[in-house]
């Protein structure tokens, strides 16, 4: 699978899951549609730099036992 599919493929389930909450969620907690297209666009940023600080904690952990 090219990488514009996969990007294309991951805008609209964060974009869908925004609507998701959206649906379930209180009122007045919704997120708005400019947030929900901000999250969508830059999902791919979002999942590495989660990536990175699980990584950054790991390497703490393991250093401080050393």
């Amino acid at each position: 699978m090219s990488m514009i599919t996969i990007y294309i493929i991951g805008f609209f389930v964060t974009f869908m899951a925004c609507a998701v909450y959206n649906h379930q969620c209180k009122v007045g907690n919704e997120i708005n549609m400019p947030v929900a297209v901000f999250t969508s666009l830059v999902w791919p940023l979002t999942i590495a730099a989660v990536l990175l600080g699980l990584i950054w904690a790991m390497l703490e952990k393991i250093l401080e036992n050393i």
